[in-house]
């Protein structure tokens, strides 16, 4: 009687699912939880819990209900995690009815953890799909893993938002992760916005105190999420696309225009909580370019790190007013110094680049040759010393004479050698002091402004002072 009561209730339950099956086309699943190795029993199950979830959310295949697999193992006397052979797990899907079988386990070794899994046919028994993970970090960091593991263990690409989260993950290296969304344009272009909203986000990457995500997989985030750049203006639509990347601060504000005067308003704030973590105002009065100046030290700013010398320098109008310098531009003085310094140097400089690369490639072939006669030069003396010392202490007539005759080769190729060697060496000089003519003879005239001679009266700004100053041409 108790078998019998046991049949048809199996049997019932599969005539459900038979129902289900015939109204819904998608492949059925059933996940076991995955076996514990190394890591508490609760932990592995925890992980497969959220594996379920994300599978469910790739509307990719349908979910048998967990409990009604709890149901089926505990009637045949089965353990979701003591069921780990292909065998064990297609029984349990026939009895499920469903198509595939979804198991693995979660190992530790040290501080790295390594998932496996597999999904098993039912019909087959045999694994139609595995893979295979291995991290390193904290276990929480196994919950973004398992949902990865998710979408690809049933064959789907996962979402950008998923890899955009291991990737900031796996970057934060005591660096905050920040995403910044473009400045909102009033009164300006929104070419001019973006612009300005890129050369801050270069800004913030030169402090080297944030990881940036990238802006092109931040926006293709948002458009798997259906926003768009434009439309995220709000705090809450901002903190909501920071917690899909996975970071910890998001920045975004306006750059807006009254007349000749230029506003930017910028704001981080913590995802987490929502709550702003810096705001910056700054006012700006001149071009528009000016504003790239402005952004830049703003970017510093945000970070809490004093902007750069150079940087406040530029934004304080530029270096300070002075006399055409001598060289304000490229001269034939400029170009002689650089080939004295390494020759073809100086042509390049003037933008000869085929006499540039000969002098440059004349130079080092005779410096090869040079090293070449001073190998065979240190050779041959190297020779002749020791055939003179064998030539000292023999008493065999027949091996002084061939020892003789060895000096006298060894002789020759020294004195062959340092010739050899000394031509190379004028002819290298002579190539040098050549190219040092050519670079002056062929270089740029200066200026006309740089060519003038004497004295200028000029005001110095920082120092707050006239100043007189003297100048000449040596071009």
């Amino acid at each position: 009687m108790f078998v019998m009561k046991h049949f048809y209730r199996i049997f019932a339950l599969t005539l459900a699912l038979s129902n289900i099956t015939a109204q819904d086309t998608r492949p059925s699943v059933a996940v076991l939880d995955f076996e514990a190795r190394g890591l508490p029993i609760y932990e592995a199950e925890t992980l497969t819990e959220r594996l379920r979830s994300e599978i469910s959310n790739t509307n990719a295949v349908r979910l048998t209900d967990r409990k009604l697999l709890e149901k089926i193992l505990e009637e045949q006397g089965l353990q979701q995690s003591g069921c780990t052979t292909d065998e064990c797990a297609a029984e349990v899907g026939q009895l499920l009815g469903a198509q595939y079988i979804i198991s693995g386990s979660i190992g530790k070794l040290g501080n790295t953890y390594t998932i496996d899994a597999k999904m098993v046919s039912v019909t087959t028994g045999a694994a139609e799909r595995a893979k295979t993970v291995t991290y390193e970090g904290e276990v929480s960091g196994l919950i973004l893993e398992m949902e990865i593991l998710a979408w690809e263990i049933v064959g789907l690409q996962a979402p950008q938002r998923l890899l955009m989260k291991r990737k900031v993950q796996s970057a934060a290296d005591n660096k905050m992760t920040v995403a910044i969304l473009d400045f909102e344009p009033r009164g300006i272009s929104t070419l001019e916005s973006q612009t300005l909203t890129d050369r801050f986000a270069t800004e913030i990457n030169n402090t080297g105190k944030a990881i940036l995500v990238d802006r092109n997989s931040m926006r293709e985030v948002m458009q798997e999420q259906g926003y768009s750049e434009v439309e995220c203006s709000s705090e809450e639509c901002a903190a909501e696309v920071g917690a899909m990347l996975g970071v910890q601060f998001m920045i975004s504000g306006a750059i807006g225009k009254l007349g000749d005067t230029y506003t930017i308003d910028a704001k981080m704030f913590e995802v987490a909580t929502g709550a702003a973590a810096k705001t910056k105002n700054t006012t700006y009065v001149g071009k528009v370019d000016g504003l790239i100046t402005e952004i830049e030290v703003l970017a510093w700013e945000m970070m809490g790190l004093d902007p750069p010398k150079d940087l406040l320098k530029r934004r304080g109008g530029g270096s300070p007013v002075t006399a055409t310098p001598v060289f304000k531009g490229k001269s034939r003085f400029g170009a002689m110094l650089r080939s004295a310094v390494m020759p073809g140097w100086g042509q390049l400089y003037s933008g000869n680049k085929l006499m540039g690369w000969s002098f440059l490639g004349g130079e080092v072939v005779l410096g090869a040759l040079v090293f070449s006669a001073y190998s065979a030069y240190a050779t041959a003396n190297s020779d002749l010393t020791a055939f003179n010392q064998q030539y000292n202490i023999s008493t065999d007539p027949a091996q002084i004479q061939d020892l003789r005759s060895k000096i006298l080769q060894a002789d020759a190729d020294q004195l062959s050698s340092n010739d050899q060697m000394t031509t190379m060496i004028y002819a290298a000089g002579g190539l040098w002091a050549a190219n040092v003519v050519h670079a002056f003879l062929t270089g740029p005239k200066a200026d006309t402004a740089s060519r003038s001679s004497g004295f200028d009266l000029v005001y110095h700004p920082e120092m707050l002072q006239p100043q007189l100053r003297f100048s000449i041409a040596l071009d």
